[in-house]
């Protein structure tokens, strides 16, 4: 049985491909394709998320957490699983400036979670050029203190892969980042679970 592409499945969870190639997606899910139909459903839970988490933002950013995914697939053992975007809940360049402080301060503070799982992490500029430094730690709140180590983790922007690396054994990453707009990093917590955060265009604060 020949299959159709990841990307044909993209456009059919969406919804913007052509009735003739929809109708022959249909007929090949009607058909039984098993493999397919669990690539369908992969995507439409993308979708479906980004769509509850982004207030209704343009499909783009579907797609772009789709190629995020699936491009990880492809560097770690995860065929099929559930995908969480985390939800961001503290960035720090959004709190309002202290009373009596000049300026703003060059480090940006980001917090984002996914059930029990949270992503501490900060943006810096790096010292005498233009990137900037993404660290941070993966931590589990319902072990409070304890890092997450041994954690496939890969720094994406529109699908590509920038640079890959496991989290350390307290659960700390780090990465130079060079491009600074639509960019995601995606953990891989186990072979049924995928977790992808959204980094905030723009320099630090």
């Amino acid at each position: 049985m020949t299959h159709f592409s990841t990307e044909d499945w993209v456009d059919y969870a969406r919804q913007v491909d052509s009735g003739s190639k929809r109708a022959a997606l249909q007929q090949h899910l009607d058909e039984g394709c098993s493999k397919c139909l669990k690539t369908l459903e992969l995507w439409r839970q993308v979708v479906n998320l980004t769509t509850q988490q982004s207030g209704f933002e343009p499909p783009e950013r579907a797609i772009r957490m789709a190629q995020a995914s699936f491009a990880l697939r492809k560097l770690a053992p995860f065929p099929t699983g559930k995908l969480e975007l985390a939800a961001l809940f503290f960035d720090s360049a959004a709190q309002p400036a202290t009373a009596g402080v000049r300026g703003s301060c060059a480090v940006r503070q980001l917090l984002y979670k996914s059930g029990s799982v949270c992503i501490d992490m900060c943006m810096q500029p790096r010292p005498g050029s233009d990137s900037i430094i993404l660290m941070g730690q993966l931590l589990d709140s319902a072990k409070p203190g304890q890092g997450i180590g041994g954690v496939p983790v890969s720094l994406m922007s529109e699908g590509r892969t920038l640079s890959s690396d496991k989290t350390n054994a307290v659960g700390e990453f780090d990465f130079g980042v060079d491009v600074f707009s639509r960019l995601q990093l995606v953990f891989g917590m186990e072979q049924s679970r995928t977790i992808v955060v959204p980094v905030p265009d723009g320099e630090s604060r």
